[in-house]
């Protein structure tokens, strides 16, 4: 094969079975496919490494030692150090030298996979349909594995297969796998098709998304800053038919905790960004006096008071601190709540 078929092969497949569209990644991957040819000082590596590839042709036949699972042990072993700069790229380089080689089992030569048996693996057994270097038959293979790898880079830019796939169909179960994979990553918004689940009018309707309460329902909340429970339990304001996740922007998560020891709410709540931020957990309210948690059927309430004789129980689902500070600013409490603040990625 030629060397730039040799590329474009491992850059299609290396996006499709590690599902990335990461340029370095694929660039590596490229690279290494490479290397299984520096058997023959003629190749684009050969002459770069060339005492190792006049070495190599002076001993072994090309496309052999260095075209089989022998030569893919080795290099393995070799780069591991590039797992210390992530596994993704090693990955990809590994990926890179396999499809390097594999792709000349289709040639008339073949390779010698399973090296040091001189045996050689060759595809298909009709040999006028193997491939020649440079001829019209691999030039047109050349060009269906450029457009197969333009395919599956867009494709896993969009998120991967099983994201494209949920999104087409719409399915509330596939939208919510989508967030649970996306929501630390991106802001998301859901574009969401059902009906109010009190009145049963019709809905259709853009929400940003908050964040999963299960693996039926998701926390969104519209441009006024109301929560509602959207998906298809008993409990959802929204009873969803579809809903499809769109990505806003890239965001950076930062989780932290909060400790109260009966002492004032309002100190640490009002430190905290009023925007994008969200608290989660359970408080113990003692002086209850005055102390009142509205509740409501037409939207999702994020704070909810389970009262008792002399003390309180109050559970926050991703409060706002707006909401904590003015229907709990000034009461005194113990407990630890979970603080979720999500910013732009600079």
């Amino acid at each position: 094969m030629m060397s730039r078929t040799h590329i474009v092969l491992a850059v299609a497949a290396t996006s499709l079975v590690l599902g990335t569209a990461d340029p370095v990644v694929l660039s590596l991957s490229a690279i290494a496919s490479q290397f299984p040819d520096v058997d023959t000082t003629k190749s684009y590596s050969g002459r770069v490494l060339f005492p190792l590839s006049s070495y190599l042709e002076k001993r072994f036949a090309h496309r052999s030692i260095t075209h089989s699972f022998l030569a893919l042990a080795v290099f393995a072993i070799a780069i591991v150090p590039v797992t210390f700069f992530g596994y993704k790229y090693y990955l990809g380089m590994v990926s890179g030298f396999f499809w390097g080689f594999f792709g000349d089992v289709f040639t008339k030569s073949g390779v010698a996979l399973f090296y040091p048996s001189k045996v050689r693996a060759i595809c298909p057994a009709n040999p006028r349909l193997r491939l020649s270097t440079g001829s019209s038959a691999e030039w047109f293979v050349l060009f269906i594995l450029i457009v197969f790898a333009i395919l599956s880079i867009q494709i896993n830019s969009a998120g991967g297969i099983v994201r494209n796939f949920n999104q087409a169909l719409g399915l509330p179960s596939g939208a919510i796998e989508t967030v649970n994979q996306d929501a630390s990553r991106y802001l998301l918004k859901a574009q969401i098709k059902g009906r109010n689940a009190i009145t049963q009018e019709p809905i259709e309707k853009d929400y940003e998304i908050i964040q999963p309460l299960n693996q039926n329902d998701l926390l969104v909340k519209d441009e006024l800053g109301t929560a509602y429970r959207v998906g298809n339990s008993q409990e959802c304001q929204i009873i969803a038919s579809q809903m499809k996740i769109e990505r806003v922007a890239p965001i950076t998560t930062t989780v932290t905790n909060l400790f109260f020891d009966d002492e004032e709410l309002y100190e640490k709540i009002a430190a905290l960004p009023q925007s994008q931020t969200y608290l989660s957990g359970t408080l113990t309210i003692f002086d209850t006096d005055g102390l009142i948690i509205p509740s409501h059927i037409d939207r999702y309430d994020t704070i909810t008071l389970q009262p008792g004789s002399d003390i309180a129980y109050v559970r926050l689902i991703a409060s706002s601190p707006i909401d904590v500070l003015r229907l709990l600013g000034d009461y005194y409490a113990s407990g630890n709540l979970v603080v979720r603040i999500v910013e732009p990625k600079k």
